[in-house]
């Protein structure tokens, strides 16, 4: 299997990467595979493993860049939506999403999408609360504004050290991404450019 996610620039994935790793003490948990390092990102597609070409030619031509907006944090009931951006379903979100699975011939099955996670949190590690712990950590500690209708703001770190309230990032590349064995073995397979 292979996902393609879309994935902000290097500096703005530098800072959203701040919040997402725990706070607290980590010593309890039951499973190794609980917050694995990833790279920030929303899943356009998860098919079958494909020839590269094909999966580039089914990208519509010309695809630009374009904001991804942040609605709510949440915390879902499965590893790799454990706490998570809900994200806003643009217009130009939901017909990359249609036009790509179109061209390519496989039915969406992307759940909850779109979702920007922030950490995985193994079930075993869930049914003690980790999940809950995690995404209440991050409001206690002020990392999460509800700013009104719909959109959410997220208090990370830049850089050289300085705040930063994020509320969106520009989608500026679609990788494809082998997704077999644990988080930090996949594999990147490609990667293009967003105009």
């Amino acid at each position: 299997m292979v996902s393609l996610w879309l994935v902000p620039g290097p500096q703005d994935s530098e800072v959203l990467k701040t919040i997402m790793s725990p706070q607290h003490d980590t010593s309890h948990l039951v499973s190794k595979s609980s917050y694995p390092k990833f790279l920030p990102h929303v899943t356009l597609a998860t098919i079958p493993s494909r020839d590269l070409s094909e999966i580039r030619n089914a990208i519509p031509q010309a695809q630009s860049s374009f904001p991804i907006k942040f609605s709510s944090v949440d915390v879902g009931n499965h590893y790799f939506r454990s706490v998570y951006i809900s994200v806003e379903l643009t217009e130009e979100l939901a017909a990359l999403h249609k036009e790509f699975h179109e061209n390519i011939k496989v039915p969406p099955k992307t759940p909850s999408f779109p979702h920007n996670s922030i950490c995985y949190i193994a079930d075993e590690d869930a049914a003690n609360g980790e999940r809950e712990r995690f995404a209440e950590e991050l409001r206690v500690a002020g990392k999460v504004r509800d700013n009104g209708e719909g959109s959410v703001s997220l208090r990370c770190v830049s850089s050289d050290g300085e705040e930063v309230w994020m509320n969106s990032y520009e989608a500026k590349e679609i990788w494809v991404v082998q997704c077999e064995g644990p988080v930090e073995e996949w594999k990147v397979l490609d990667q293009i450019k967003l105009d």
